[in-house]
């Protein structure tokens, strides 16, 4: 008797949780669908660049004589916009790439402009703002970091604002001035 109640327990329990799984599988399809719906259509249209085309996705190589990297910096546009009053302007991200004197690479990382708001208190500026452009900035000794100024334009009132970011040598932000 016992045995027969297990066995019955056991085939409820099993048919119980295929049933779930199923159900799952076609909530996420309907909700992949729905997200791919709304992307389509919130796409915006003819949106501008404060980078110049010819700055977009060339890298800027830095030597420093103290130290044994070398830190290249490629400026990007991202997919995400962000509206103005006078339209919408893509936004931009900066990849740090930072390699040895061998040729090995130390890190590689993809910086955006909200992860300076993080270490910043009032990021009411940053959110207004579009990375424009990204520069290595030398330290001149042998310290374990590495000083980037990244420079923030707000498209509407061309107001510039400059951002000193300290990242360590596995690519880790450290702080931002």
């Amino acid at each position: 008797m016992k045995k027969k109640l297990s066995i019955l327990c056991l085939v409820v329990s099993i048919m119980a949780c295929g049933r779930s799984e199923k159900s799952e599988k076609t909530t996420a399809a309907t909700q992949s669908a729905t997200a791919d719906s709304v992307a389509k259509v919130a796409k915006p249209q003819n949106c501008q660049s404060v980078v110049e085309g010819d700055k977009l996705g060339k890298a800027d190589v830095y030597q420093e004589s103290a130290k044994n990297i070398k830190v290249s910096l490629t400026l990007a546009q991202d997919a995400s916009t962000m509206p103005t009053s006078e339209g919408c302007y893509y936004n931009n991200s900066v990849e740090v790439l930072a390699t040895k004197k061998s040729g090995s690479q130390l890190f590689k990382h993809t910086l955006f402009k909200d992860d300076l708001a993080l270490f910043v208190k009032n990021d009411e500026a940053i959110q207004k703002a579009i990375l424009k452009k990204a520069t290595y900035k030398p330290t001149f000794n042998g310290q374990k970091y590495i000083t980037l100024t990244l420079n923030l334009t707000e498209p509407d009132t061309k107001r510039a604002t400059d951002y000193t970011v300290y990242m360590n040598y596995y690519g880790e932000i450290v702080k931002v001035k």
